[in-house]
């Protein structure tokens, strides 16, 4: 029984620290898209899967797509611009990233017919239902696997959520290549373990610990055991 325990909890970490809302990214244009000025042909490739995937689920139009493909290029350019912005806070590029998506949005939502645009709402809802359902499985493990008390869990939820953010605007900007996403979700995860590992007693901080080292070696056996590694 214990051991079940330890596999399953191996099995949810890695998971965790693995995905951690992976699953519901959209292709993400690289900073050498066409909205970047690169013209070339593997420039162009981050753009064109990310609307392949939308004429796929929501069977857009040669038209449709023709129109939204600059509104793709141009949220990547702004947003990225954003990003470059030293003179701002992460708070105040968080909302005008937030913003500039809202917009390419609704511009992209003005295109569509009422059925298809009842299926794209139904892709944003998908994102936000998984991001806090994994916000409540990773709480729900930390608070079984390191017997979490009540002001524990109250204090760790915040930071949870605002990772969960965090990570959600990472893998919406549509300004970062794979590369630079993975090197800024492993930056929020870090971020966010230190503060709570520094709400855990010495022996939970112990504990917690070592099952992250239990996780990460069940990634790398995954990783030789996988199909042509």
């Amino acid at each position: 029984m214990k051991i079940d325990c330890i596999k399953k909890t191996v099995a949810i970490l890695a998971a965790l620290t693995l995905g951690c809302a992976v699953a519901f990214a959209a292709p993400a244009p690289d900073s050498n898209s066409p909205a970047h000025g690169n013209k070339g042909p593997a420039a162009q490739r981050p753009v064109r899967d990310f609307l392949q995937e939308l004429s796929e689920k929501l069977n857009l139009t040669d038209a449709q797509k023709a129109a939204i493909k600059p509104i793709l290029a141009t949220e990547a350019n702004e947003i990225k611009a954003v990003n470059q912005d030293a003179s701002l806070p992460n708070r105040q590029k968080e909302t005008k990233i937030k913003e500039i998506r809202d917009n390419g949005r609704e511009k992209i939502n003005a295109l569509l017919t009422p059925e298809q645009q009842k299926k794209f709402a139904e892709m944003k809802g998908q994102v936000g239902n998984r991001t806090r359902e994994q916000l409540q499985n990773r709480l729900a493990m930390l608070a079984e696997q390191l017997d979490l008390t009540d002001t524990q869990k109250a204090a760790i939820k915040p930071i949870l959520a605002t990772e969960a953010n965090e990570i959600k605007a990472v893998l919406q900007d549509n300004s970062l290549s794979k590369e630079q996403q993975k090197t800024k979700l492993s930056g929020i995860r870090e971020s966010s373990d230190k503060k709570i590992n520094t709400l855990l007693t010495p022996e939970q901080q112990a504990k917690w610990a070592k099952l992250k080292e239990h996780a990460k070696q069940e990634r790398n056996k995954n990783k030789k055991d996988a199909p042509g590694a």
